[in-house]
């Protein structure tokens, strides 16, 4: 199995780190329109914590008999992007370094992870620094 991270893997995750990093850039540059932006950082920081509970999701039913604590794990990511979505805006910093924290985990599960090919975790790596600093960007914004 080749340790060098797939081209098209690469480019569609490092494409997927401009929602992130537009959200604080964005507000710099209009920060009138930082509710739109906040709310579009929340979103798409829920909708790739889901990604990546689904990747393990997908990886785990691999197996002829899916771990059904795996499969359940895998769950979680959803769950906990849907319910940090519903935290009043009063609480908008918390949300972001919620998130932050939630992709911080799941880095730290798919590193300890098996089965994953040898070049995923670092990738995840440098995605999960891009993401995790673009939401403390904008957690710093609110002030």
């Amino acid at each position: 199995m080749s340790s060098k991270t797939p081209p098209v893997v690469l480019f569609y995750g490092l494409a997927g780190l401009i929602p992130f990093l537009a959200a604080p850039i964005a507000t710099l540059i209009a920060p009138d329109f930082r509710w739109q932006f906040n709310e579009a950082l929340l979103w798409w920081s829920a909708i790739i914590l889901s990604f990546l509970g689904g990747a393990r999701w997908g990886a785990a039913v691999q197996a002829a008999a899916p771990s059904p604590r795996l499969i359940g794990l895998a769950m979680l990511p959803s769950i906990i992007g849907w319910l940090i979505l519903l935290v009043p805006a009063k609480y908008r910093v918390g949300q972001f370094v919620a998130l932050a924290a939630a992709l911080l985990l799941h880095l730290f599960w798919d590193f300890r992870a098996g089965g994953l090919p040898g070049w995923y975790g670092r990738l995840r790596m440098v995605l999960t620094a891009g993401a995790v600093t673009a939401l403390g960007w904008q957690a710093a914004l609110q002030a």
